[in-house]
């Protein structure tokens, strides 16, 4: 399945073929290497992501290989996908490290809440608001909110 159809997207096809035969197996088959495109085709349902640029035996074996219960990728693919697992495990211990308290400030933070209406939404002075903000950025390394809050909130 490619990705760029006329009136309907590879992705949104899947969907829907999904839908009503949940057990048909779909490799994309697309120039698309962008983690958005490859992270809502396999979440659409994809089995596997081949890169048009590969090579006709690696295609040939992919379809084997899914078959055969796989999940064939390019491996540029593989590696996006690798890569953002980890970098959500990461995210996952660096989140453990704040309280409560911290995680609800810096939450606020990111909904563009300024330091005063933090303070009287959890009841604490500004002072104590700036003082949880200085300990994620400790606990976190880094500089600033748009840092902490990438840091915690990014896909």
């Amino acid at each position: 399945m490619d990705i760029n159809l006329p009136g309907m997207s590879g992705i949104e096809c899947i969907k829907k073929v999904k839908a009503v035969c949940p057990y048909t197996q779909f490799i994309m088959f697309t120039i698309y290497e962008d983690d958005e495109k490859v992270f809502e085709a396999l979440s659409a349902g994809a089995s596997g992501y081949l890169l048009k640029k590969t090579p006709l035996g690696k295609i040939v074996d992919s379809l084997a290989e899914l078959h055969e219960g796989g999940s064939p990728m390019s491996t540029q693919i593989a590696r996006k996908v690798i890569q953002s697992l980890q970098r959500q495990n990461e995210t996952a211990e660096e989140s453990k490290l704040l309280t409560n308290k911290e995680h609800e400030v810096l939450h606020l933070l990111s909904q563009g809440h300024l330091y005063k209406e933090i303070s009287v939404k959890l009841n604490m002075s500004v002072s104590t608001v700036k003082k949880h903000l200085h300990n994620v950025y400790q606990k976190l390394h880094v500089n600033n909110r748009t840092e902490a809050i990438n840091k915690i909130y990014r896909n």
